[in-house]
Parts: C-alpha cells; structure tokens; sequence
C-alpha cells in the first residue's frame, strides 16, 4: 500500500470524492483502519433519511439492532452521528412499514455526543411512541435542531434540559403534542435563556402553557428570526413596548400567530421590516381591517390569513394592501376547506364588500409581476368573473400558482379570443358556488365540445400541470378531468421522446 494511503487527509478525500459510489463505503470499511474509520465517519454522519443525494445512511433499525448485539460496537458508531431522523419506513426485508420511534427504548443506552440534528417526523403511532420520557434522551449536548412533528406528554423537565445541557440550540420545533404537562412558568424560564434561538415553532405544541411572560421573553430574545407561537392576546404588543424601551423582535422575519387588528397595527409600528406574516384569526372576534393593518408592513413578500366566523375583506383594503406592499410575492386569503367536511374549520372564507373585477382589475395592476403565488377565497364566488382571469393573465405574467373563487363558463371562456395568456402558470384552481353552478351553468355539454375547451386550456396557460375545480357542476368536472388527461398524455409522449 502506498504510504500517502497510511494519512488520514488523503484517506478522507478519496473516500468523500467517491462515497456516493454503490457499496463503495461498505467496501473501504475493510480496506484498513484508517479507511475504516474514515468511512465509518462518513456512513454514520447521518442516521435515518438524510438531505443530500447519494449519501448511504444507515437506518434506525440497523443501529438499533447493533445494539442489542453489540452495545460497544454501537455506541462505536453512534459516536459519529451528528443527524438522527426518525420516519415511517418500509422495510427491505419484509416490505412492512415500521415507525422507526419504536426503537426509542433501545437508542437510551447510546450517547451522541456529536448529535446536531434530530427530526421526529409524523406518523400513525407518533403519538404514543414520541412521549416527552422518550425523547428527552436526544437532548445532548451539541444539538442545534430539535424537530418533533408530532408527539405527547412533554414536560418541564424537556424545556429545563434544554436550557442546562443544550447551550448550542438554534431550533426547536414542538407540533402537533397531545397532553402537554408543560408549565407556564416552565415555558417562559425556558424563553429567558434561550438566547441563541433563531427558529421557534411552538403553536400547537404549548397551547396550554402560554402565557404573556412567555411572549414577552421571545420578543427579547437577540437572534430569534423564524417564530410560530399561539395567540397573541390584546395589549400584549403595547404593554411589552410600555415597560421596556428596548427594540423588540429585533431579529424576527417571519412570524405565524393570531391576533387582533389592533395588535396587528401596533406591532407594525416596532417591526417594520417583517418580511413573511401569517395570521390565523379564527379564535378572535370578527375582522374587517387586517388588510389594512398588514399593510403598514411595506416589506412583506408573503401575507397569509385563514380567516374566522363573519369576517369580511374591503376591495379598498386589498388595493391598499397591493400598493404599499409593493415586495409581495405570496399572498393567500381565505382557506379552501369544505365546511361540510371539516367543521371545526368554521368560517375559514370570509365575506366581501366593493369587490368585483374593475376593482380586481386595480388590485391586478399593483401586484404586476412580482407575484408568484395567489390565493382568494372568499364565502361567495360570484363577485368575479372571467375578466378579473384575464386582468391577471395581463399584469401578473409570473403568477404559477392561482387559486381564486369565480363564478365563470369555461367553455364560453376557452371559445373566445385569449388576449392575453398566462406564461408561467403552473397550478390553477378554481373554486364555485355549487349552488350557483348548478343554476346558472347547467348546460349538458357534448365531450367534443368540452375536450376542445381543454384544448384550448393550454394554450391560455402551456406550463399548466395541476388543474382543480371545486364545487362545480358535471359539466365542470368533465373539463377538469378532461385537462388533466390531455396534460398527462402529453407528458408521456415527452418522456418517451426524451428516452
């Protein structure tokens, strides 16, 4: 063996040059010691499903099962582990899917001293298996991201070891726990040390366990950019603004809560900057300005409201909010959720006053070019029209996702003169009144007819890949269905040609 062979360095850079190479890792942990080790420190980087192509991580199930034969050999491994991401996976042997949180209770015996990363993806038994007592284990000492998508049973003692043992942490992500046994004061003692956040995601993970003193401690903290928390209660914002003349959120540039108009408005006034809102206002009492109030955020790119019960959008407010947002890339208003299917998602659409397409026509125009994505959902489709389609076609010419509620005849739109087209639309859907539809568009359209229409579709939009109709008539989901098949045999001919 050449000696440049017996170097760590040369060893490491031929190993990572080829590592994606199939069985190449596998094979150079025979080569020698160094190659072993050197492989050894690329193959176990990760546990579980990892980022990059090419790299062959060993699963969860692997290290579990070393551990249960050979608890040295694993932790030999485990010593080399900076990502760990647990998921639902088919497994190679049998082909059954198993959650890979069920080896939770053989992993307590390991240590990862290099542990950054870990990611406890969603689930059918997340619930169960993802208990606070389980997970805490993975609180060491370098981690920097501590993802939990969904789990239960968290505690004061998860919040306390991360503020004592995990002085790196930057993210923490806690969704979707079920039986939180989390303390107001535990949460907010947490928040007052947490100095080196820079991503906090708690809003449906310590809904309980919120309080005032909690938000006042997070819009201290330093570094803190990326920040989904429950609602934000009123006076909240002025009251931390009247005990302390310290900036707040002096990082933050995306935030995802709920919270009044006039919360809203007064948090503009401290946090201009703010570039990504989302607001959900379903547990406060009826809004009728919260375009209004975003608008005083001149640097947004990305405004997202899910509305609640009785509330209502001006066609003045979406103007202003078009024209003094003048960075607004992503816009989303209204949610597109079936009543009737999803309950406890009452009056996710709401109402609309001084709407309609001249006006939208305006709202158009200020958007122009900017805006990639547009989402309009209001409680009745039929304040717009085929031209308020057509004034979008004409301004927004990079628009590749619309959803916008409308009330209009496909057919008789595809037959006419497309003066202008949509060059980049990627996804479009349209959301009817069903009631309306079947009054006013009844019509009992022959297939020809209907599959030019779909014909026509393309030509109006030639990237369209994903088209849906909501609460349409037969005759609406016909075109629909008759789009998507032309759409998918034209992609098969693409491929063919390709290969």
């Amino acid at each position: 063996m050449h000696r440049a062979l017996l170097l760590p360095e040369i060893v490491a850079a031929i190993i990572q040059s080829t590592s994606s190479f199939p069985g190449f890792l596998h094979t150079c942990l025979f080569i020698s010691k160094t190659f072993s080790f050197e492989a050894c420190r690329i193959l176990w980087y990760a546990c579980g499903a990892y980022c990059y192509d090419g790299h062959v991580s060993p699963n969860i199930t692997k290290l579990a099962r070393i551990v249960i034969q050979d608890a040295r050999r694993a932790q030999y491994y485990a010593n080399f582990i900076h990502v760990l991401s647990f998921r639902h996976v088919k497994q190679e042997d049998n082909k059954k899917f198993l959650d890979e949180a069920s080896w939770h209770k053989e992993l307590v015996s390991l240590q990862f001293p290099q542990l950054q990363d870990l990611s406890l993806h969603r689930s059918v038994y997340a619930t169960e298996l993802n208990t606070g007592d389980a997970i805490i284990h993975y609180a060491q000492p370098n981690i920097e991201t501590f993802t939990m998508y969904k789990g239960s049973c968290i505690s004061d003692s998860l919040f306390e070891k991360f503020t004592h043992s995990c002085p790196r942490l930057k993210s923490l992500e806690l969704s979707s726990i079920s039986a939180s046994n989390v303390s107001k004061d535990g949460l907010s003692r947490f928040c007052n040390k947490a100095d080196a956040l820079t991503r906090l995601v708690i809003r449906t993970g310590a809904y309980d366990s919120w309080s005032y003193e909690a938000f006042e401690a997070i819009a201290r903290l330093p570094k803190l950019i990326y920040i989904t928390i429950p609602d934000v209660q009123d006076n909240w914002v002025y009251s931390i603004c009247n005990t302390d003349s310290s900036t707040i959120f002096p990082s933050m540039e995306h935030l995802d809560t709920g919270m009044s108009d006039q919360e809203l408005e007064c948090l503009a006034r401290h946090v201009p900057d703010l570039d990504h809102l989302v607001m959900d206002l379903r547990n406060f009492p009826p809004s009728n300005n919260i375009l209004a109030s975003a608008s005083n955020f001149p640097n947004l790119t990305h405004l997202e409201v899910n509305f609640g019960a009785q509330n209502r959008v001006s066609g003045n407010d979406l103007l202003l909010l078009a024209q003094k947002c003048t960075l607004l890339e992503n816009l989303s208003l209204g949610g597109i959720y079936d009543r009737a299917v999803n309950p406890s998602l009452p009056g996710c659409r709401p109402s609309s006053v001084g709407i309609n397409d001249d006006l939208f026509d305006e709202v158009s125009r200020a958007l122009g070019a900017r805006i990639v994505l547009l989402r309009i959902i209001f409680d009745t489709s039929d304040m717009l029209t085929w031209q308020s389609i057509l004034s979008l076609a004409q301004h927004c010419r990079n628009l590749l996702d619309l959803t916008i509620s409308c009330d209009i005849d496909l057919q008789e739109a595809m037959s006419g003169t497309l003066k202008h087209i949509f060059p980049a639309l990627d996804a479009l859907h349209l959301v009817f009144d069903d009631n309306i539809r079947e009054m006013q568009h009844a019509n009992d359209y022959n297939e020809e007819t209907i599959k030019d229409s779909a014909h026509r579709m393309f030509d109006f939009a030639p990237r369209l890949s994903r088209f849906w109709i909501q609460g349409g008539n037969d005759a609406d989901y016909r075109f629909e269905e008759s789009v998507m098949k032309i759409f998918y045999e034209t992609w098969n001919q693409a491929a063919i040609v390709e290969e």
